[in-house]
């Protein structure tokens, strides 16, 4: 076949309009920071990425949930743990009491003491939230716990056995309070009904009964602590979770990098050889095409 200057430079087109498309579709790498954009760049990584760019945000909702879960966990507990305090300030008014060294008047005292304490618990569980109770169960949008003369121990409850909940996972959820009901229900009785029965004994002066009583004062704080633990634990699991969601989002983002980000080392040296294939090109144009008769004669 004979190769005409029109073959050549046709070919010579063909050759230059590649590198500059390549050239440029680097340049587009580099400034973009993605070597995969488009699913036709390649459909396997560009699938494969949105994949795990899903599964990324998926994450990051549970560890918003987990972050919401423990803010209101740790309120919880740090009311559970005043609730102690008052638990071992109310021993010790009754152990003091159980005292022959002490009057009917001072005992009225202490039942006073008592009452004040009563109601600082009150006060402690029906912490909120926003707008929810966290000690209320799921019935978490009304106060949970009043004073009632008629009801069990003299406060009424509104809450129920069902605790409040977070979705940490996909089909798991971790308690994130504990219930009225389970402070309430102890080994001993209910735990306002003991206290009332603390304040009783201290206003009818029943020295028998204050010593009695120690043993259920005991229960008080052991039981408050059993459900601080409880709550403690689950605090603990959010806290791993997250954690684990955290390092696992690390891997998924390397991942994600590794499949569709640019490889600035590897883009640069591709630029660079194809500039240097682009500028040998023309330098051999304008060699070849430069060439006439005359050049011979």
């Amino acid at each position: 076949m004979r190769v005409t200057n029109r073959i050549v430079f046709d070919q010579f087109t063909r050759d230059i309009n590649r590198n500059r498309a390549q050239m440029a579709e680097i340049n587009s790498s580099l400034s973009s920071a993605k070597s995969v954009r488009f699913p036709s760049q390649d459909p396997i990584s560009f699938q494969r990425s949105r994949v795990i760019e899903e599964d990324i945000r998926e994450s990051e909702q549970y560890q918003n949930n987990i972050n919401s879960g423990l803010r209101q966990s740790r309120l919880a507990q740090d009311s559970l743990d005043k609730s102690i305090d008052d638990l071992i300030e109310i021993k010790r008014i009754l152990v003091q009491s159980a005292s022959d060294t002490y009057s009917a008047v001072d005992r009225e005292n202490m039942a006073d003491q008592i009452s004040g304490i009563r109601d600082s618990l009150i006060a402690t569980f029906n912490l909120s939230y926003g707008d929810r109770y966290l000690f209320a169960g799921t019935n978490s949008g009304t106060e949970p716990f009043s004073l009632d003369g008629t009801a069990t121990g003299g406060v009424a409850d509104t809450s129920n056995s069902t605790p409040l909940k977070v979705a940490v996972e996909n089909g798991v959820t971790i308690d994130i309070s504990v219930t009225g009901d389970e402070i309430r229900a102890t080994d001993e009785g209910d735990f306002f009904e003991i206290i009332a029965n603390i304040e009783n004994a201290l206003l009818t002066d029943d020295t028998a009964g204050l010593n009695n009583l120690i043993t259920a004062a005991d229960e008080l704080i052991d039981h408050t602590t059993d459900v601080t633990a409880k709550l403690g634990n689950n605090i603990a699991r959010m806290e791993y979770m997250f954690e684990q969601y955290e390092n696992t989002k690390i891997t998924q983002k390397a991942e994600i990098s590794k499949l569709v980000d640019t490889d600035y080392a590897q883009a640069i040296s591709d630029l660079q050889k194809n500039e240097t294939i682009y500028q040998s090109a023309m330098a051999v144009h304008t060699r070849m095409f430069s060439n006439t008769l005359l050049n011979y004669i």
